[in-house]
């Protein structure tokens, strides 16, 4: 076969390819603004000197989240954190966090899921039960201690579409609550479902 009417048929070929893949491709309109809730669990990790007193515990939450346009969206998240004490006889510290703020997403043209970025501040409400605590034979009573103080978190996630209007969601944060003496730090990985309104 003469090389110029190889070429000829190769580029029919693909021309007729590409006119019945375009021909099957429906476009349609998606809409980016919406309202959704997602209740979210996963693991806290204490770092720094809150990690000196507390070990790794469970966290459950809810996020409450509305998609401003493709790209921009703003979220409110409550949520509940419990630390064993690395201390024979002191009470679990809880966390109770209450935060809202942006939420940036990148994602592609034809995809529905999405990687994102997010910041938050609020109030982290920190909670201890009552403990009496025996240092040397000598007995020292605690009482319940409760204190609430402002604090930012900022993290990075992710969507997996998985139908219609649930999404698979991951995400990965940093928490920062200012202290009287300085201030307390975790990492929690979390992992839910979003559900669309």
């Amino acid at each position: 076969m003469k090389p110029i009417r190889f070429l000829s048929v190769v580029l029919a070929l693909i021309f007729a390819l590409s006119t019945v893949v375009q021909s099957q491709t429906v476009k349609k309109k998606i809409v980016y603004s919406y309202w959704s809730i997602s209740p979210i669990a996963g693991v806290a990790f204490p770092i720094g000197t809150f990690g000196d007193n507390f070990k790794t515990g469970p966290t459950f939450g809810l996020d409450i989240s509305y998609k401003v346009n493709r790209e921009v969206g703003i979220y409110a998240k409550g949520g509940y954190y419990i630390f064993p004490s690395k201390i024979d006889g002191v009470s679990d510290g809880k966390y109770l966090e209450y935060t809202a703020g942006p939420r940036y997403y990148f994602m592609a043209k034809s995809l529905k899921s999405a990687f994102f970025l997010e910041v938050g501040l609020g109030g982290y409400s920190f909670m201890q039960d009552a403990y009496t605590l025996t240092v040397n034979g000598v007995e020292n009573s605690v009482p319940e201690n409760s204190t609430t103080n402002f604090g930012v978190n900022a993290g990075m996630g992710a969507t997996l579409n998985l139908g219609k209007s649930v999404d698979l969601i991951m995400k990965l944060k940093y928490h920062n609550v200012l202290t009287t003496d300085g201030s307390n730090s975790f990492i929690a990985p979390l992992l839910g479902i979003d559900i669309r309104l």
